[in-house]
Parts: structure tokens; C-alpha cells; sequence
């Protein structure tokens, strides 16, 4: 586990998943972090390059929160991805009596919400499963265990699912297996 940890940009960090169970993350601009599906049962990480691997997810992180995660910086040992950073998100709607939802965005210049062009409002399960599916809220994750376990139900299981969507939309159910 790292002790401290400071944000900077294009850093590749080791995550302790579960003993002996562990995946790459990468620190993008303004808090965005990837995280990969590479997973290994020790940090040998060989020169895994980050541009061939799959993106789990990329999402907003509290890095004070999420340090205890990390085991190692392995920037060295790798090459880091270099494609463009996911723009799109989803953004949180909180409406009177839990009628929550969501509107789906392109992050503004700076990879933020504020001043982010909306570019279907108003999302539905019935209309927009799909698309929320396959869209990350825009949300801080600050919950290690919240990270750990979608990164562990994900390696078990190949269903890449953020729990935090059933607040969005009540009714909403895991996704199929993506592999």
C-alpha cells in the first residue's frame, strides 16, 4: 500500500484487487483514472502496453480516499496509454420524490462537467439502456471498496457493473457479461 500519493498525469499504479490478485490503473487530466483488464496474480507486469489493453472503466477518483488501494507506482515498467480520454459521461439527476435519472454529456475543455454539452437529455431504461450501460457517471468514486468490488465482480464474472446507477435509475439491473 502506498503511503501517500500525489496526481500525476499519465502515472501507472499498481491495485491490490484481493490477495494475490492485481490490475493497472492510470492517471489521466483533471482526477480521470483508467482502470485496465490486466490482471495478474503478482505485479509482474512485464511490459504490459496500456495501449492494447482493454479500459475496464475510467472514472473521477478521490485520490486521499482511493490510496490505500494502490500497491506500487509501475509508470517504469509499462507503456502508458496514450489514446484519447473518454469524454463522454453520465450526469446525475436528482429530482423531487427519488425521480432520479440522467443526462448524457460531453466533458467541456479541462475533462469537466461544468460548462459539459449535453448530448441526449433525460435518460430512460426503456429508451437508453444501452447507452447506460456503457456510459461512467461523472460522479467522484471515493469509496475504495466500491472500486475493489467492481474490479473484482468484474474479473469473476466479465460484468463490468457501476452499483451506484441504481440510485440513477431504481429499476436497473447488471449488464450482460462483456467477456
Amino acid at each position: 500500500m502506498l503511503k501517500s500519493l500525489k496526481w500525476e498525469e499519465n502515472q501507472v499504479l499498481s491495485v491490490k484487487v484481493g490477495d494475490n490478485l492485481f490490475t493497472l490503473a492510470q492517471m489521466r487530466i483533471n482526477y480521470l483514472m483508467e482502470f485496465f483488464d490486466v490482471f495478474r496474480s503478482n505485479e509482474n507486469w512485464g511490459e504490459v502496453d496500456l495501449n492494447k489493453e482493454k479500459i475496464i472503466f475510467c472514472i473521477f477518483v478521490s485520490t486521499k480516499n482511493l490510496k490505500g488501494i494502490f500497491s506500487g507506482q509501475m509508470s517504469s515498467d509499462v507503456v502508458v496509454n496514450s489514446r484519447p480520454i473518454r469524454r463522454r459521461m453520465l450526469s446525475p439527476v436528482f429530482g423531487a420524490s427519488g425521480n432520479n435519472g440522467a443526462n448524457l454529456i460531453d466533458l467541456a475543455d479541462g475533462y469537466t462537467n461544468i460548462g459539459a454539452e449535453t448530448v441526449q437529455s433525460s435518460l430512460t431504461i426503456d429508451k437508453d439502456l444501452q447507452l447506460i450501460y456503457d456510459y461512467e457517471s461523472c460522479g467522484m468514486a471515493g469509496s475504495p471498496e466500491r472500486v475493489l468490488n467492481r474490479l473484482k465482480v468484474y474479473y469473476e464474472t466479465g460484468v463490468n457493473w457501476d452499483e451506484t446507477k441504481v440510485f440513477l435509475f431504481s429499476d436497473i439491473k447488471p449488464p450482460q457479461p462483456s467477456r
